[in-house]
C-alpha cells in the first residue's frame, strides 16, 4: 500500500472533484489517501514537513514542506494555479481552458446572440486562457466580445469589484451572451443584471464554467455552466503520480497533460433563445416573475402596454410560439420543480402558483405532459438522479 498526500482545498467544488478523481485511481492502486479539511488559501499543514510516504499532490499556493521533500527525493505533483510542478522537466497537468471558451462561443452562438461579453480576471492565467477562446472562436463567425476584468485580485475591495461589474454589465447591448470566466463570477454577474434592472436570460445570458452547485444552484436565476471534468482531472493527476513514484522521469511519461471538458449543463441563465424584440424579452420575463397560476394573455399585454393581437404576432415572429403555449410551458416547468424538490401537497402547489383550485392544476399538467402530477412525482422519485437529490417537506 502506498500513502499519498493529498493537500488540495475541501472548501471549493474544484478540490473535492479533484479528490474523489484522486481516490477512484487510489482505490484501484492500493492507495492510502491523507488529507484533512482545507480552505483555498490555507498553508501546507506542518505534518507534512515530516511525512514518511510515497508521494503527494498538493494544490497549496505557497508550497513549503512539498518543495522541500521534493528535493529530498519525494514524487510531488504540484497543481497549484500557473505554476510548473517541475521546473526542469515542466510537468504541468491542467484542464483544456481554451477549449472551455470554444464551448462558451459556440454556445452563445447556437443560441442565436449577435453581442457577445466576456467577464474576468487580467491577473490569473486560467482566466486569460479561457477568455483567449472564446474570442479566438467568437472571430470565426465574424464576432468580437466586449471584454472587462475586474480589479486585481489581491487588491480589490468588495465595493469596487460590483460597482466595476455593475458600470460594465449595464452598458452591454441586449440580447447578450455574457461568459463568465468561472461560476462565481456568473453568481455575481446574475445578481448584478437583476439589481440593475436587466432580465437573466431574456436581456443578458449568463454563462459560468465548473458546474459548481452551490453557486449554479443558489443563484436568483439558476446558472448555466461548463463543467470541466475536474475528477477525470483528478485521476489523470493520480496517474502522473503512480508512474512518478515507480521511477519514471516525466519525459519518459506517456500520459496526456490537459483534459477537456465534458460539456454544458444548461440552466436558466442561458436556456432560451436570443430573442431581439424588446416587447417579446419583456413577455418571457414577466411569465417568470409571477405566480404563473394567476396570468392571463389579457394581463399580459397590458403589461406589456400593447394589445392582445400585437403581443400574439409579436410573440410568434419572434419565437415560432404563441403566448397561450409560452404560459402553458412556464406552468408545468413550475409545477414540475415544486413536485420534485417539495413533498407539497397538491393543494398546497395549486395555493402557491396561484391556481384557485388544484383540478385546475391536474387537469393542465395532465393535457401538457400525458401525466397525472402524482405519476409525475412517482416516476421521477424512482430515477437514480432524483435519489441523489435533496428534497424539502411541506411546511
Amino acid at each position: 500500500m502506498r500513502r499519498v498526500a493529498v493537500i488540495i482545498e475541501t472548501s471549493t467544488q474544484y478540490g473535492r472533484n479533484l479528490i474523489n478523481g484522486i481516490a477512484g485511481f487510489g482505490r484501484l492502486h492500493d492507495w492510502q489517501l491523507l488529507f484533512e479539511y482545507r480552505g483555498k488559501n490555507t498553508a501546507e499543514p506542518n505534518w507534512l514537513e515530516d511525512f514518511d510516504g510515497d508521494g503527494v499532490i498538493t494544490t497549496c499556493p505557497t508550497p513549503t514542506h512539498s518543495v522541500s521533500l521534493r528535493a529530498k527525493g519525494t514524487p510531488v505533483v504540484d497543481l497549484g494555479s500557473g505554476r510548473q510542478a517541475n521546473v526542469e522537466s515542466e510537468l504541468l497537468i491542467d484542464s483544456d481552458h481554451r477549449h472551455v471558451g470554444e464551448l462558451a462561443a459556440e454556445h452563445f452562438v447556437s443560441k442565436g446572440h449577435r453581442h457577445f461579453a466576456f467577464l474576468g480576471y487580467s491577473d490569473h492565467p486560467v482566466s486569460r486562457e479561457r477568455e483567449a477562446g472564446f474570442v479566438a472562436a467568437l472571430k470565426k463567425h465574424g464576432y468580437t466580445p466586449e471584454r472587462h476584468h475586474t480589479p486585481e485580485r489581491q487588491e480589490r475591495s468588495f465595493e469596487i469589484l460590483h460597482k466595476g461589474d455593475a458600470t460594465f454589465i449595464a452598458s452591454l447591448p441586449r440580447p447578450c451572451g455574457l461568459f463568465c470566466c468561472w461560476d462565481e463570477v456568473g453568481y455575481r454577474a446574475v445578481h448584478t443584471a437583476l439589481d440593475l434592472g436587466i432580465a437573466v436570460p431574456e436581456d443578458l445570458a449568463v454563462l459560468g464554467v465548473d458546474n459548481d452547485p452551490v453557486f449554479c444552484g443558489t443563484a436568483r436565476i439558476p446558472l448555466s455552466s461548463i463543467d470541466p471534468d475536474i475528477t477525470r482531472m483528478g485521476f489523470l493527476t493520480a496517474s502522473w503520480l503512480e508512474a512518478l513514484m515507480n521511477g519514471n522521469k516525466v519525459r519518459d511519461i506517456d500520459l496526456p497533460r490537459q483534459v477537456q471538458s465534458k460539456g454544458l449543463v444548461i440552466r436558466q441563465s442561458s436556456a432560451l433563445e436570443a430573442v431581439d424584440d424588446p416587447l417579446v424579452r419583456r413577455f418571457l420575463e414577466l411569465l417568470r416573475q409571477r405566480r404563473p397560476g394567476t396570468l392571463t394573455i389579457e394581463a399580459l399585454a397590458v403589461d406589456c402596454h400593447v394589445s392582445r393581437r400585437l403581443l400574439e404576432q409579436r410573440v410568434k415572429a419572434a419565437t415560432g410560439k404563441t403566448p397561450r403555449q409560452h404560459l402553458s410551458a412556464s406552468l408545468v416547468e413550475a409545477i414540475k420543480r415544486f413536485l420534485t424538490q417539495t413533498d407539497y401537497t397538491l393543494a398546497h402547489i395549486a395555493e402557491v402558483l396561484g391556481f384557485e383550485h388544484s383540478e385546475r392544476l391536474s387537469h393542465l399538467f395532465r393535457r401538457e405532459t400525458g401525466k397525472t402530477p402524482g405519476e409525475f412525482r412517482k416516476n421521477w422519485r424512482e430515477t437514480d438522479f432524483a435519489k441523489s437529490q435533496p428534497r424539502f417537506p411541506s411546511s
